[in-house]
C-alpha cells in the first residue's frame, strides 16, 4: 500500500474492504485483503472430460492417447517415453497421492500429480 497527497493507493492485488469509521474523522477504516489469483495453477478441484493417468488404479495398465501439458513439461514427457500408443503401468502411489511411480519401456518414472492429470489414457 501507498500513501501518496493523503489518499491510499492500492497496489495491484490487493482489495480494500471498508469496516467503519473514526468518530473525529471522515476516512473509513479500511483492511486489505490479498486477492491472489492463482493464474496457470492446477488445483485439486478442477474435472477433466477425459481419463487420465491419476484414474488408473494401482497395478493397472493403460495407453496413452494424447497430451494436454504444454512447453518444457510435454518435451521431457515425450522424452521420457510418454508418447502416444505407448503402454503405462502404475507401479505405486504416495501416501497423499503424489508423487506416481510408472513403468514405461521397461524403466520406472516418477511423476507429480499435475503432470499425470495431462496425459490423456484408454
Amino acid at each position: 500500500m501507498k500513501k501518496r497527497a493523503g489518499r491510499y493507493v492500492l497496489l495491484r492485488g490487493y482489495d480494500a474492504i471498508p469496516f467503519g469509521k473514526f468518530k473525529n474523522q471522515s476516512d473509513n477504516i479500511m483492511f486489505f485483503k490479498r486477492n491472489r489469483k492463482r493464474v496457470g495453477r492446477d488445483h485439486r478441484n478442477t474435472v477433466t472430460a477425459f481419463k487420465n493417468m491419476l484414474d488408473v488404479p494401482v497395478g493397472g495398465n493403460a495407453v496413452i492417447r494424447q497430451h494436454h501439458s504444454v512447453g518444457a513439461v510435454r518435451q521431457r514427457l515425450l522424452a521420457l517415453g510418454f508418447v502416444p500408443g505407448r503402454e503405462v503401468q502404475v507401479l505405486r502411489v504416495a501416501t497423499l497421492g503424489c508423487p506416481l511411480e510408472l513403468k514405461v519401456s521397461g524403466y520406472c518414472v516418477t511423476l507429480r500429480r499435475r503432470e499425470a492429470r495431462q496425459i490423456e489414457v484408454e
